[in-house]
Parts: C-alpha cells; sequence; structure tokens
C-alpha cells in the first residue's frame, strides 16, 4: 500500500532499487479515451534513466484496462480506492516519484520523442534553474493541430523569476504553459509544497510562481509536447467568469507581495488584456468542439 487511499498494482522488475534521472508523473481520472496516446508518447523518449508513475484516481471507464495491459519495466501503477480531487491527485503522483527531475502530463497530452532528453539537459547544467519549459502545440480532441508552438510568449530563454511573474500580471494568462510543457526539481516541488488550491483554474501557475521563487527559469524554444483542447477537461468545464474570477484572484496576490515589485504599467497592461485573453481562450475550447462535432456527423450512419 502507498497509502491508506491507494494500491500499487504492479511495478517494473527491480524498481525499488533504481532511482532513475527523471520521473513522468501522469494523474489520470476517467482518461480512456486517450491514455493510450500519452503513454504511448512517454515510452516513446529517447532518455533511457526515466520511470513512469501513472495514479488511476478511481476511474470506472477502460482506464484500469488499458493499464492492466502495459508490461514495460519503467511503468508503475498506482490506483486509488476512493476518488481524490486533482490537487491531491496530482500530489500524490508526484509524492510516488523518485527521480531528481520532475515532469507532470496529464492523461491526454503527448510528449515529443526528445523532450525528456532536452528539458533534463537543461536543468543539469543550470542548477539555478528550477523551471524549464517548452513551446506546446495545441491540438483537438483527436489529435489534429489547431496551432502550432504556443507559450513562453517574452520569456524565452534564461529569465529571472521576477521577468516571469511580471509576464504573468501583463499577459493576464500563464505564458509558462501547462504541465506537460514543463520539467522540475523533485527538490524545489517539495520544498514550496507541491500543487496547492483552492482554484483549479491557475493550480499549473501557482506552482511555477513558487517554484520560481528558488531559481531561475528557462523558456526553450523547440516544441517538445503537445495540450490538448477538448471539451471535458477541467479548463472546459470552468466558466468564462470563474475563470476571469480566478485569474484576477491570482494575478492580485502576486501584485500584493512585495517579492515581485510588480511595476504599474504590467498591472495596467493585465486589465486591458484579461477580456481578451478569456475570449481567445472560450473561442480555442470552441473551435476544438465544433470539429468534434463534425467529426461524429461524419462517421454517424
Amino acid at each position: 500500500m502507498c497509502q491508506a487511499i491507494s494500491s500499487e498494482c504492479h511495478t517494473g522488475r527491480g524498481s525499488e532499487a533504481r532511482r532513475p534521472k527523471v520521473s513522468l508523473c501522469i494523474p489520470a481520472f476517467q482518461a480512456g479515451q486517450y491514455l493510450r496516446d500519452t503513454l504511448d508518447s512517454v515510452l516513446a523518449q529517447d532518455f533511457p534513466d526515466l520511470e513512469i508513475v501513472v495514479v488511476d484516481n478511481n476511474s470506472t471507464d477502460e482506464t484500469p484496462a488499458i493499464l492492466d495491459a502495459i508490461t514495460d519495466d519503467r511503468v508503475r501503477v498506482v490506483r486509488n480506492e476512493t476518488t481524490l480531487s486533482a490537487e491531491d491527485n496530482h500530489n500524490l503522483a508526484v509524492k510516488l516519484s523518485r527521480g531528481e527531475f520532475v515532469k507532470v502530463i496529464s492523461a491526454d497530452d503527448t510528449l515529443k520523442y526528445n523532450c525528456v532528453a532536452a528539458q533534463a539537459a537543461v536543468l543539469q547544467s543550470n542548477p539555478d534553474v528550477t523551471v524549464v519549459a517548452s513551446r506546446t502545440d495545441f491540438i483537438d480532441d483527436s489529435g489534429a493541430l489547431l496551432f502550432s508552438a504556443r507559450g513562453l510568449r517574452g520569456i524565452l530563454g534564461r529569465q529571472t523569476g521576477e521577468r516571469v511573474i511580471r509576464q504573468i500580471v501583463r499577459s493576464a494568462k500563464n505564458p509558462v504553459g501547462a504541465p506537460v510543457s514543463v520539467m522540475f526539481r523533485r527538490s524545489d516541488f517539495d520544498r514550496c509544497g507541491g500543487f496547492r488550491g483552492p482554484h483549479l483554474f491557475t493550480l499549473d501557475m501557482d506552482l511555477w510562481t513558487r517554484l520560481l521563487r528558488f531559481g531561475h527559469f528557462y523558456g526553450m524554444p523547440e516544441t517538445l509536447a503537445a495540450y490538448r483542447i477538448r471539451g471535458g477537461s477541467l479548463t472546459a468545464l470552468t466558466s468564462a467568469r470563474s475563470q476571469l474570477v480566478q485569474q484576477d484572484t491570482f494575478s492580485r496576490k502576486l501584485i500584493d507581495d512585495p517579492r515581485w515589485d510588480i511595476p504599474y504599467v504590467d498591472r495596467l497592461m493585465g486589465k486591458l488584456n484579461r477580456y481578451d485573453v478569456l475570449l481567445k481562450r472560450v473561442m480555442l475550447f470552441k473551435l476544438s468542439g465544433v470539429r468534434a462535432s463534425r467529426r461524429r456527423s461524419w462517421t454517424t450512419p
């Protein structure tokens, strides 16, 4: 038993004695439609020294069957006996990891084959960098490309934590990206307290900003991952009004933190950008939904 609410269902041979360089953590809930694609992409990595930790959050769809079929020694599967919150399941996935570097991957996103090697190399050669992120492609429900090479506007290359925080406030969005685009050190994750609510919409950004208290950021120009825009995701299920409130609350917290000393011009630009960003986000999910609806109509007799 990993803890009272979880059980480890199968473990790669010799995993207890092995401490890998990188852990890929996949929190999964009702993920059967996309999980196979996600697993294929992480198993295809050209970086040999890694483990894959999948935490099934008490799924009732085909997720358990997909995980039962895995025979790769690098994969550990843990099943929750009760359904945890998204925040707790993400934290559990990282807690169970053993790698020096960690990457959290939603169970519907995918990696390019060289993602782990490229990001681990940045952390290995830059001990003062606590967060490394790449650009990502946006894909729809079926995996077709919506937009390429998104993210990291204004924060490419080596940046201070202060510069990244300013860009978050100024842009009124998450310029760093979703977890699939990011790699960090397990020791820093433990130091900052991991994923922390109460707001799901800003859960990722909140972690990035707390990790950046300990060091610098590196934005990679390469596109190394794909983020799926789909109707059933947590972002899609959060109303536009709630997204705006959560983003405003988060920006205010950063502005009020004397550590970051956000200039007035960045605060003003954030206020001007907030509605435009929200509209683009809503339209992006609508576009993916329209594509999915059209595909269903084409395949329905």
